[in-house]
């Protein structure tokens, strides 16, 4: 299970705010979602320190490219009194142009109840895709720790998935997070999925091989 969806906090809002003062008024469709997965594993890392988690989100699609939505996900045993869990709010535009898909997005990454209260941060991202394939690319855009809103991280995320039967597919995953001080970082996955539940393998150079069980279902 990675990070939920997966343009700047200004950019979005002065977006949104245009389109909803010159198109038509259009009915919102709201989505939720719900999750559960034995590991949480974002890039490669696990997210949750090897620990079962817990998600769900809500999602909003204004119907003419726009869409909004927050996602909630626990972080596993916590190493302080306070809670430990990750909230995740993002906005988008998506489109497609003679049969290739594109998204321009912003996602914010918070920590409440985390103790170090400068792991916050943002990402900008662009994604095109065709037919089973797809590429992705985030660009740090801001962090509340020094060093790292510094580094100036990006990550390339090439993906793929391929239909079996009618109830099964599988995905494939390589991505490539490049930093201007800390070093570079692959990861890759495989999985296999049948209807909600999927398997999948995760390596990562920085850490082991992990095998996940997860579940996820949208309403």
């Amino acid at each position: 299970m990675q990070k939920s969806k997966q343009t700047t906090k200004v950019l979005t809002a002065a977006l949104l705010a245009g389109t909803m003062l010159t198109t038509p008024v259009v009915a919102a469709e709201i989505a939720g979602n719900v999750g559960a997965t034995t590991d949480y594993i974002w890039r490669g890392n696990t997210q949750s320190s090897g620990d079962a988690s817990l998600s769900g989100g809500i999602d909003v699609d204004f119907g003419n490219g726009f869409a909004v939505g927050t996602w909630v996900g626990s972080l596993g045993a916590s190493e302080s009194d306070d809670a430990n869990y990750e909230v995740d709010l993002y906005g988008s535009y998506s489109g497609e142009v003679s049969g290739f898909s594109y998204e321009i997005g912003y996602i914010s990454y918070q920590y409440p109840g985390v103790a170090n209260s400068d792991a916050d941060f943002s990402d900008i991202y662009v994604s095109f895709g065709t037919g089973p394939f797809s590429v992705s690319y985030y660009m740090l855009e801001d962090a509340k720790d020094a060093d790292m809103d510094a580094d100036d991280g990006t990550y390339l995320s090439l993906d793929a998935e391929f239909p079996m039967t009618q109830d099964w597919s599988v995905a494939l995953h390589y991505g490539l997070e490049e930093y201007d001080i800390s070093e570079d970082d692959e990861d890759y996955a495989i999985s296999l999925s049948k209807g909600d539940m999927s398997f999948t393998v995760s390596g990562d150079e920085g850490d082991d091989t992990r095998a996940i069980i997860s579940w996820g279902a949208s309403f």
